[in-house]
């Protein structure tokens, strides 16, 4: 995808045919229009009985859904991840400690976007969360053009909306999110504890933990397959300690026999059973000896 910095294009498809797109950035007339949207939407929740953001946090700790727990875990990890950064800025200490630091930091990181996102469900419904969506729906319907032409690809916000699902409208407004809030394609590569990773061969290319034959392993370093599988280095399935498995996860161990209480192997009900003699039928006797 070309960027710019008041025009990023991207590849999509649209009716089976591959068309160049491109997201340009807002004009003050897009801009202007794109408030209205925002302050009509905005009346009508508030009309409607949309709760307003002010009073989000109130509610949903009356109603048990957030709670001050919640958002002290919530601080408690912005904190937390933060102080792991300058750690690893600075560095100085072992690699198997700035290692372990790093992996830490994707796991407080994974945890606050739960929570984060948790937060951003109930926002969006609020009037100032729907007044958003309805101006980024606006944007994104006014700022996506033909790359070639630079005409518009939708004849207005409904028409965006009516292709919404389809996916170079999916693509469109991930490229304008990028553009307008500043985010990269490769955000997750940049963050710090990332960075540090692929510096020292600890993650492949697409991020996941590699040993150093550059094969997956899990946070403990254990052998995994592309499906996060366990296997061994045969490439057997097998379960976190080893033990061989099967396709359906079934333990594939040869079996032995139960014992009993003097340590006699025991027979199950089926072996008993396939080891009985088989009954062999009295032979029929000819019509002359039943004379």
């Amino acid at each position: 995808m070309a960027k710019a910095n008041n025009k990023r294009s991207f590849t999509s498809e649209i009716e089976g045919k591959k068309v160049e797109l491109a997201i340009v950035r807002p004009n003050v007339k897009a801009s202007r229009e794109a408030q209205l949207e925002y302050n009509r939407s905005f009346a009508e929740a508030v009309q409607s009985g949309a709760l307003l953001k002010a009073k989000l946090q109130n509610v949903l700790i009356d109603q048990g859904v957030w709670s001050i727990e919640k958002q002290e875990q919530h601080d408690n990890l912005i904190n937390d991840i933060n102080e792991k950064e300058q750690t690893l800025a600075k560095g100085g200490i072992k690699l198997t400690d700035a290692k372990r630091i790093a992996l830490e930091m994707r796991v407080k990181r994974w945890r606050l976007r739960e929570l984060i996102s948790e937060r951003t469900e109930y926002e969006s419904n609020t009037a100032e969360g729907q007044a958003e969506n309805a101006r980024f729906n606006y944007l994104v319907s006014a700022c996506t053009v033909y790359n070639d032409t630079g005409k518009n690809v939708y004849s207005g916000v409904d028409d965006y909306l009516e292709q919404s699902g389809e996916l170079f409208s999916i693509e469109a407004a991930r490229v304008f999110a990028n553009m307008m809030y500043g985010l990269e394609d490769d955000y997750e590569d940049n963050l710090p504890e990332n960075k540090f990773l692929k510096d020292y061969n600890f993650v492949n290319e697409d991020l996941r933990l590699v040993n150093d034959d550059g094969e997956l392993v899990d946070i403990e370093g254990r052998k995994i397959d592309d499906s996060g599988r366990y296997v061994d280095e045969e490439g057997n399935f097998v379960d976190r300690e080893g033990n061989r498995v099967n396709e359906e996860g079934d333990y594939v161990f040869e079996p032995q026999p139960f014992l009993d209480d003097e340590g006699k192997p025991i027979k199950s009900e089926a072996e008993a059973e396939e080891e009985k003699p088989k009954r062999r039928g009295r032979p029929r006797k000819s019509p002359a000896t039943e004379k």
